[in-house]
């Protein structure tokens, strides 16, 4: 079975209008705010002085230009030419300067260190070898700089979540068919051990979690389906937050190594 990527193609013009389907509205109004939360609190934390910053898989620029509202030099990429025009295009209605290019994560076209933070979000999951794209933000991350991650867990409750419930029942399902496979989530000890070996030194892992009841979560998902919750709306039914579990999806830092 093949994961349809192909999505964020024919979705590319739609991941910042009010029609956006729930694939791109949950990125937007709910997972974003809580990784981007996260990730900023964690550069405040260290006092990172560094502003070059590479986004790996940009989209339409949810990430990217959280960033650049906050100071930082933003570069994005994406393989996708209709979600790297819809950034681009969003960015300078907002003023905002981003560098946004076509391109993939298994062969990221930028020199050795060129980066003081790459972020990589929604994206592993995604992608044949998810370890190349590891090496890759691993050789273009200056000595000190900072990985940021997110990505979904393999566990049962991941399957039965997002598999099961988000996108194979028909009475549940707000996913396009194939937007995710199971197997292609990645455990934390396995994301722990592709930075190991490419020189990025893990420190931190936190779950990104719904806090409400699942019960409710299933009839407001089928609220979602037909119509009837949109867009800003659908905060109320994620009600995503930070948390010390993961059986669900998680996000994270490692800093690159010095050399030896």
């Amino acid at each position: 079975m093949k994961i349809n990527n192909e999505m964020y193609e024919a979705q590319g013009g739609n991941w910042w209008a009010d029609d956006a389907g729930f694939e791109l509205s949950s990125l937007r109004y709910c997972v974003n705010p809580v990784r981007y939360g996260y990730f900023r609190r964690k550069l405040l934390e260290r006092n990172f002085s560094g502003k070059r910053v590479l986004d790996v898989g940009c989209g339409g620029g949810f990430l990217s230009e959280e960033f650049a509202r906050d100071g930082f030099m933003v570069t994005g990429i994406d393989p996708s030419p209709t979600s790297v025009d819809t950034a681009r295009r969003h960015a300078a209605e907002g003023n905002l300067t981003i560098d946004y290019r076509v391109g993939r994560g298994e062969a990221l076209p930028f020199p050795d260190g060129s980066f003081d933070v790459v972020a990589c979000c929604d994206v592993l999951e995604h992608v044949d070898d998810p370890g190349r794209v590891i090496v890759e933000i691993s050789r273009v991350l200056k000595p000190g700089g900072l990985f940021f991650f997110d990505t979904v867990n393999r566990t049962w409750f991941s399957k039965f979540v997002l598999i099961k419930i988000a996108q194979d029942w028909r009475l549940t399902r707000v996913f396009s068919p194939n937007s995710h496979l199971w197997e292609k989530f990645i455990r934390p000890d396995e994301l722990v051990a592709a930075m190991n070996d490419c020189g990025l030194a893990f420190r931190e892992m936190r779950g990104i979690a719904a806090a409400g009841n699942p019960l409710l979560l299933l009839r407001k998902l089928r609220a979602v389906r037909s119509g009837r919750i949109r867009n800003e709306e659908i905060t109320d039914v994620l009600r995503l937050r930070e948390s010390d579990g993961m059986k669900m999806s998680y996000m994270g830092f490692a800093v690159k190594q010095p050399a030896e």
